[in-house]
């Protein structure tokens, strides 16, 4: 039987070759194909198109910061049409299910764990009609080459993918906690903890944010209304509109602007950013207030903190005071 490996981006290329080197092991019976196997000399279209004909069976490797392209769906179409829907696996490697584009939900996921490999590569062997299904030499053969493609694939992982250019790779690449620092000539410097949510379909984001005063205390309590991203750029802008409320006034509605400027580490990461804040209040007639910002990602145990569910807020005063005082 034939296999079609799917990839986009540098990462998931590395990321799909793992996949064929581990597909072989295990299921030595189909016979892989991934890209960069195509002969020198040749159309590279028409030999593609040939093996997308010719698949049995495919293989979707999704992965951030792009998680799909916009050709990844027209192979998974391809795919289909020919090995029938019984033969179209998505592989998430290291993202939510609700971040794949919509037309691949419709096929059940494979997440990178072990339990779920193994029965991806029992659902293969179904596939290939082998009597012998899950054998004892089958089980050691998974097990050596799982520790592989685990090592394989935290290595791809971590290598630069300029899919952070893209409109849903930089989506996907900003996605989680941050901390924002906010100051002007005439106010103090404010601090806030923002998550950054892409939406279902990953081609739209949602911001919500939560200040703190000097000492950790709450302060306000704000989300975006509209999110625009210029991702094309080499420093990618994020502006958006935002609409929120003091607690020191909770019967004024402010809102305003930001744009932010985000910087790609050399390695493909975006760790910090800048821009302008524009503050208003949108009840009484004030003068507008512009402030200056800065962006630093939070760390994994930060994250945990602020968004634990046992709401320890003690911990998270603690952690906004001792943020602030940092940034000064």
């Amino acid at each position: 039987m034939n296999a079609f490996i799917s990839w986009s981006g540098s990462r998931e290329l590395l990321i799909a070759k793992a996949v064929k080197e581990w597909l072989g092991a295990v299921v030595p019976e189909v016979q892989s194909f991934v890209s960069p196997d195509l002969q020198k000399g040749k159309p590279w279209f028409a030999e593609l198109a040939k093996e997308l004909k010719d698949a049995d069976m495919g293989f979707m490797c999704l992965a951030p910061p792009r998680v799909a392209s916009d050709w990844q769906l027209v192979e998974a179409g391809a795919i289909w049409k020919a090995a029938g829907s019984s033969g179209l696996f998505p592989l998430c490697f290291h993202i939510r299910e609700k971040d794949v584009p919509e037309p691949l939900r419709a096929f059940q996921m494979t997440h990178f764990n072990q339990e779920d490999f193994r029965r991806l590569a029992k659902s293969v062997i179904n596939l290939t009609g082998q009597t012998s299904r899950w054998t004892t030499k089958r089980q050691r053969a998974f097990d050596k080459s799982w520790l592989q493609l685990k090592r394989n694939v935290e290595h791809a992982l971590r290598q630069p993918d300029d899919g952070v250019h893209t409109t849903r790779g930089f989506i996907h690449a900003v996605a989680g906690g941050w901390w924002e620092r906010l100051w002007s000539e005439k106010d103090t410097t404010k601090l806030s903890w923002m998550w950054f949510e892409p939406s279902d379909d990953g081609t739209g984001q949602t911001i919500t944010g939560h200040g703190f005063s000097k000492g950790g205390s709450f302060a306000s309590q704000w989300e975006t209304i509209l999110v625009s991203v210029q991702a094309h750029l080499p420093e990618p802008i994020l502006e958006y509109y935002w609409e929120g409320r003091h607690t020191h006034a909770p019967n004024l509605l402010f809102g305003g602007k930001c744009s932010i400027q985000f910087r790609i580490s050399a390695n493909g990461t975006i760790e910090e950013g800048s821009g302008e804040f524009k503050d208003v209040c949108m009840t009484e007639a004030r003068p507008p207030t512009t402030k200056l910002v800065a962006l630093q990602r939070a760390t994994p145990e930060e994250i945990a903190i602020m968004t634990g569910k046992n709401k320890n807020t003690r911990a998270r005063r603690t952690l906004a005071d001792k943020k602030l005082k940092e940034w000064l």
